[in-house]
């Protein structure tokens, strides 16, 4: 605590009390120089005046800041700084004999109400504060109300009392188990990731200060319909001071209002007024939690309107067509909700799928279905004349631009399939220095053994299978026999450096020498399986390739019985995958009437199938 420059006793503005601050050396003045001695007095009386000034705004400030707080901010704390603009969602309690605070997590939404009755009554702790949470991260932080501090009571919290922290212990179960036992307070360190910060009124008018002696408990991860109880209690006397409940409950992003706004309708201003005044009452509305069906009629705006949210929530959604390409929606004002917007340009007469959740609970999506109507018939009289001034316009002119249209598609084509080619080209020579780059990787590997001989060996295969990849690579197609000749010699090379296995097996309706086929397409699928599949625990891996034919579609499958999801849907993709991609588009754009689709699924406990679909290939 800051002290004041003088003491308040000795702030007194009488003549009698200054003459105490006059020196010694006053009365060792002539008697003759009466002035001299006024004028010491006077200018000693100003100091006095002007240090008690300064003493009185100490004290105010002192007294100030050791009020008891009303009110608390927490802040991220990032490398020991304090980040101003991170979002923090917490949940304060504070009652007379305990409190504390929850970080990760607000209080429980009002959609999840209902079921926090339901859990109240159902936890044997009938006394408990119960929270229904949506998020799987928090944390748990005990705050005294008051500390002592040299032998003083220093009171931080309002006027509450209680049990002083030193005296008390917790413990911690998960799901009925116990994961932290009966634990002093007393030696809980302060939580290093949130500065909790509090104040004795307005945030800005009084000043900030941390609250001292705060006890992290720890931070907890936390599945779908897990609970977590801590009790807090009296070492000496074994009462329970204070019991949390708090459960992760399934939380479906199902709290929406679905209603449409017709373009074509005349008052279309007005519907969009009524829309961002949030009079739902202006449209025929569908509550998200009584059905998963909607109907949209064509050329209309289709909206979702989520309420119920607490600060800082997000909305995350992904349309069918791009599965799990998830966007995120938030709002400033919470009260007026978040507004999902179906466009206008859905195609009629289909079904349209959109998946739905928060984002403080990504692993459980709400799906939906948008039912588009059929547009309406309506004779186009304005059309059909436009038409067919058009069609006359265009007989008069037909046979004059029919042979210059000619030349200029030849011309096109041939553009196009030059750059198709040069696409192709530089697609294949971006994967040559990726499959050498993870070749140098695995020479790293067998020169770090400290076994020569296996390393010049090695060398040589990849340096004569470098150089059947550099005379094939460049071709547009090489046989699937010379393929599958190909893959099978990197196969036999990872073999030196991994342990596993591979079957390779070919219908025998099939000819693999008279059928074409894009150069090195499976290689970096079974890089990916031997490099990210094959885990230490795996006893015996196992590679197989399957070449099929079904009608007059080729078939290829790449099976690993890896234990390790590599797909897109569990892992990023990486260089190779996206490569490959890449390929199969061009080729589709290039390729007339066939088509190539590429397909990777993880199946647990069997691994991941990768399904190479090469359409009419065999027509």
């Amino acid at each position: 605590m800051r002290r004041a420059c003088f003491p308040l006793k000795y702030m007194v503005v009488d003549y009698s009390s200054f003459t105490m601050f006059i020196p010694n050396t006053m009365n060792s003045l002539p008697k003759r120089s009466p002035t001299l001695k006024t004028i010491i007095i006077l200018i000693l009386m100003l100091v006095g005046i002007d240090k008690y000034s300064i003493a009185r705004q100490i004290v105010a400030n002192t007294q100030a800041s050791t009020l008891p707080f009303s009110n608390i901010v927490v802040k991220k704390s990032i490398s020991g700084k304090l980040c101003d603009s991170c979002k923090v969602d917490f949940a304060f309690t504070a009652v007379p004999n305990f409190s504390y605070l929850i970080t990760g997590s607000s209080h429980t939404p009002k959609r999840l109400a209902r079921k926090r009755l339901e859990a109240r009554y159902s936890t044997s702790y009938t006394n408990a504060d119960v929270y229904l949470i949506s998020s799987g991260h928090i944390g748990i932080t005990f705050l005294p109300n008051y500390i002592l501090e040299h032998g003083k009571r220093l009171q931080i919290w309002r006027n509450f009392n209680g049990v002083p922290y030193h005296q008390l212990e917790f413990q911690v179960r998960q799901n009925k188990s116990i994961i932290k036992n009966w634990y002093p307070l007393s030696s809980l360190q302060e939580d290093m990731d949130y500065k909790i910060l509090g104040m004795s009124g307005d945030e800005n008018q009084q000043p900030i200060t941390t609250w001292k002696g705060n006890c992290h408990a720890g931070n907890f991860d936390l599945m779908v319909n897990d609970s977590l109880y801590i009790t807090v209690r009296n070492m000496d006397t074994k009462k329970v001071v204070k019991t949390i409940a708090i459960f992760r409950a399934v939380d479906k992003a199902t709290n929406f209002l679905y209603y449409q706004i017709p373009l074509s309708n005349e008052q279309f201003a007005m519907n969009i007024q009524n829309v961002l005044n949030i009079r739902t009452n202006s449209f025929k509305f569908y509550r998200g939690d009584s059905s998963n069906v909607f109907e949209k009629d064509y050329e209309a705006i289709g909206i979702l309107r989520f309420a119920e949210l607490e600060e800082h929530e997000e909305i995350e959604y992904s349309f069918g067509n791009k599965p799990f390409r998830w966007q995120s929606v938030n709002t400033r004002d919470q009260r007026a909700g978040i507004f999902v917007v179906l466009p206008s340009d859905m195609p009629d007469g289909e079904d349209h799928e959109i998946f739905l959740r928060y984002k403080s609970q990504p692993e459980t999506i709400h799906s939906i279905t948008i039912k588009v109507k059929k547009r309406p018939f309506e004779f186009p009289w304005v059309s059909l004349t436009v038409g067919c001034m058009l069609v006359t316009a265009m007989g008069i002119v037909f046979f004059y631009l029919r042979e210059r249209r000619n030349k200029q598609k030849i011309l096109t084509l041939a553009r196009k399939n030059k750059e198709t080619e040069s696409s192709l080209a530089l697609l294949s020579g971006q994967l040559n220095p990726h499959f050498l780059f993870n070749t140098l990787n695995a020479i790293q590997g067998t020169i770090n053994s400290n076994n020569p001989e296996r390393t010049n060996t090695y060398i040589g295969n990849v340096a004569r299978f470098m150089r059947e990849v550099m005379n094939n690579g460049q071709k547009e197609f090489v046989s699937l026999m010379e393929e599958l000749r190909m893959e099978e010699d990197y196969l036999q090379l990872e073999q030196q450096r991994i342990n596993f296995d591979y079957v390779i097996s070919i219908s025998p309706e099939l000819e693999p020498t008279l059928i074409d086929f894009p150069p090195l397409l499976l290689q970096p699928v079974l890089e990916n399986s031997i490099r990210h599949a094959f885990g230490a625990e795996l006893s015996a891996p196992l590679l197989k390739i399957n070449v099929q034919k079904l009608n007059n579609n080729l078939i290829i499958e790449i099976i690993d019985n890896g234990s390790i999801a590599w797909d897109a849907e569990h892992n990023l993709e990486g260089h190779g995958l996206s490569l490959t991609r890449k390929r199969i588009a061009i080729y589709n754009e290039k390729l007339q009437y066939i088509s190539i689709l590429m397909k990777i699924n993880y199946v647990a406990e069997k691994g991941t199938i990768t399904t190479f679909t090469f359409k009419n290939w065999l027509a």
